[in-house]
């Protein structure tokens, strides 16, 4: 392949030259299709949006502290950073993936991973494709084995198909490989063939060539992943339920010990994020039970107070700088001790599931 009579890039084209031996003539380039189904992408889509509300959410509770919240949620970040982005994600790893069809082997470019390279060849051989599958936009899929990806994603744990996958106008792609088959002389041709570097044992497949829904590496493996995974989830979901507590702790305390006077605003402060929230701090000026004047600068999301308005407060009188609002609306700690209880859920339950997959036979 001396000359880039495909159109192909730079990149493709280096790729191409540097496996296709000299006396094979390329017979076929093709790319898969580049975007991923909305139906594909959805669940993700969904996940990533739940949890980058909840963490925007204690962000901006904690405006005048947004980088604290940041810092020490940062794996939850960079968990929905990755959610988000899957649909981004699919389309670079279809863009670098690239099949190819020579009239000797059928080969498949592929980067899973921004580490990870590879190129899987076939000979030719009469049993070479194991299963065509199409859709209803002309797009199909020519499988020529599986192989397991042990992955978090539960659907990921039936053995994956490998090919010329999402290719556009598949009869005709099927025809040309057909034909170059049906070219090879018999005594050349090998019965079966599998790449080495495919992942897992040999699948069982049924008379139609789709893998078994029993396969015996479904459970093990995976199970002690899920367990890892789900252990670091509640772990760092708790800190949300640790920190919710705390603020509930110090409700109940202004209930039970608080006393209730009359504090008057004596200037506003506002103070606006780099990411455009805005939050307003009015200095509060109050006297204890004892005629001592405490001035305390108090945090609300909302501008509805002014120099000179009159609040109602309650405060701790062994902590004057413990107060609250009496016209504040639910506690900041109910929203995070109720979001971190939710995501403790999850991750107990990730490591039930995770747990019974380990233990199955």
């Amino acid at each position: 392949m001396e000359a880039n009579e495909w159109g192909l890039n730079r990149r493709d084209f280096e790729r191409v030259r540097s496996v296709v031996g000299d006396s094979e003539r390329v017979v076929m380039v093709v790319k898969p299709r580049l975007r991923m189904s909305f139906a594909t992408a959805f669940p993700s889509l969904l996940l990533g949006t739940m949890i980058a509300g909840f963490l925007g959410m204690g962000a901006y509770m904690f405006a005048e502290k947004w980088w604290v919240t940041v810092l020490l949620f940062s794996p939850f970040w960079l968990l929905a950073l990755v959610l988000l982005s899957t649909p981004q994600r699919y389309r670079w790893r279809m863009a670098r993936t690239l099949y190819v069809l020579t009239n000797k082997r059928a080969i498949v470019f592929e980067q899973r991973r921004l580490w990870h390279n590879r190129c899987i060849s076939w000979p030719l051989f009469p049993r070479l494709v194991k299963r065509v599958t199409k859709d209803g936009h002309n797009l199909g899929s020519l499988i020529f084995d599986y192989e397991v990806h042990y992955s978090f994603d539960a659907r990921k744990r039936a053995p994956l198909p490998v090919g010329f996958l999402n290719v556009p106008r598949p009869d005709v792609v099927q025809q040309l490989v057909q034909e170059q088959v049906e070219a090879v002389p018999p005594n050349a041709a090998p019965y079966a063939f599998r790449p080495a570097v495919l992942r897992g044992p040999v699948p069982r497949l049924n008379a139609e060539g789709a893998p078994l829904a029993e396969q015996p590496w479904e459970s093990r493996d995976e199970g002690r992943y899920l367990v890892i995974f789900g252990a670091v989830w509640a772990l760092f979901s708790s800190i949300f339920v640790g920190a919710g507590l705390c603020m509930l702790y110090t409700e109940s305390r202004l209930a039970d010990e608080g006393v209730q006077t009359i504090a008057t605003v004596t200037k506003m402060r506002v103070e606006r994020s780099s990411g455009g929230a805005t939050s307003y701090y009015p200095t509060l000026r109050f006297k204890d039970t004892a005629g001592r004047t405490h001035t305390v600068d108090y945090h609300i999301d909302t501008d509805n107070y002014s120099r000179g308005d009159k609040l109602p407060i309650v405060y701790l009188p062994d902590e004057p700088d413990t107060l609250r609002v009496v016209e504040d609306g639910m506690s900041p700690g109910t929203y995070f001790a109720l979001a971190g209880s939710a995501f403790v859920l999850i991750g107990c339950g990730m490591m039930i599931i995770g747990y019974k997959m380990k233990k199955k036979k």
